[in-house]
């Protein structure tokens, strides 16, 4: 689930290293030192079903505020475009500019079971993981939950970076109401063309993301599937990103030439088996833990994350 100042949502397994387009889950310990398990999961067809499910117009997330009592389980929110159902994993493959050297890129992201009460609303725990050419990159925990409207809200996040897979540092590390933090919006409920920017989170000292609907109705192929009513996001002034209706996210491209010129393009779209579910889950708890470590004016008070959804 992405967070402007990072890449992407909801945005990946807590990994070491997944080369392959069918992705097991893979874990980093409490210590900050990625390890791989080998979780079963099953494919989708290569057809996803999609959804039925009609977005709700509701209140306008950019002129409504947030509500902490407008929530219930994060889950269970009817965004179309942006779906945290627990087990859901995307694994997305591209480039990225490094340097003078442009490195193969994959980012898997996972919905996983555990939530976290930050600000008064219960969130889920979204995961992602970077591997640039090969190695873990970066790995991190973002904290969202969707309101009885069907915005999608973004309440915290927490990122680590690796080199050569060691840990090297923490950053990105924020709750809503920690510190004068406050949650933004990562999907509207009824995104459409002429919708005013949004801010996708509020950090004291730190430039707030902003996104914006770019087109929507789009028909946009990747190497997973076609899709059609494809919605695209302007996020700030960096890139594009593309959501099919009942899958999420299928594709980040910038919008011009040079710089960090991060592509990416949806190679598997699975739903994690019980067994696979409860690896990433219990290593998002771990990754929980050592934010309260590293990061202990933000974490450190903050209630534990449980694998509880």
């Amino acid at each position: 689930m992405g967070n402007g100042r990072r890449r992407t949502f909801l945005v990946g397994a807590v990994a070491a290293l997944c080369s392959s387009a069918l992705i097991s889950a893979c874990g980093g310990g409490g210590n900050g030192t990625p390890a791989s398990t080998n979780a079963s999961q099953t494919e989708t067809s290569s057809s996803p079903t999609r959804t039925n499910a009609t977005q709700k117009t509701g209140t306008n997330a950019t002129q409504g505020g947030f509500d902490a009592s407008n929530f219930g389980n994060p889950t269970t929110g009817a965004s179309q475009f942006m779906p945290l159902k627990p087990g859901t994993q995307w694994v997305r493959q591209g480039f990225v500019n490094v340097g003078h050297r442009r490195l193969p890129h994959q980012v898997v992201t996972t919905v996983t079971d555990v939530s976290k009460q930050i600000d008064g609303v219960r969130t889920v725990a979204v995961v992602d993981q970077d591997t640039n050419g090969g190695q873990i990159a970066e790995q991190s925990i973002d904290w969202v939950a969707a309101d009885k409207e069907g915005n999608v809200w973004l309440l915290g996040s927490y990122t680590e970076s690796y080199n050569g897979g060691q840990f090297v540092n923490a950053s990105d590390a924020w709750l809503a109401g920690v510190k004068g933090s406050k949650p933004g919006i990562l999907m509207l409920a009824n995104p459409q063309m002429g919708t005013a920017p949004y801010t996708e989170d509020t950090v004291p000292g730190i430039e707030s993301p902003s996104a914006q609907v770019a087109k929507t109705g789009q028909s946009q192929c990747v190497p997973f599937k076609c899709y059609k009513d494809v919605l695209v996001i302007q996020e700030g002034g960096a890139e594009y990103k593309y959501y099919a209706p009942g899958v999420g996210q299928i594709k980040t491209e910038p919008r011009a030439s040079g710089g960090k010129h991060e592509i990416e393009d949806l190679v598997n779209l699975t739903q994690l088996t019980p067994g696979g579910l409860s690896q990433i889950s219990t290593e998002a708890v771990k990754l929980d833990k050592h934010a309260k470590v590293e990061a202990p004016d933000v974490f450190g008070h903050a209630p534990a994350a449980k694998r509880t959804l």
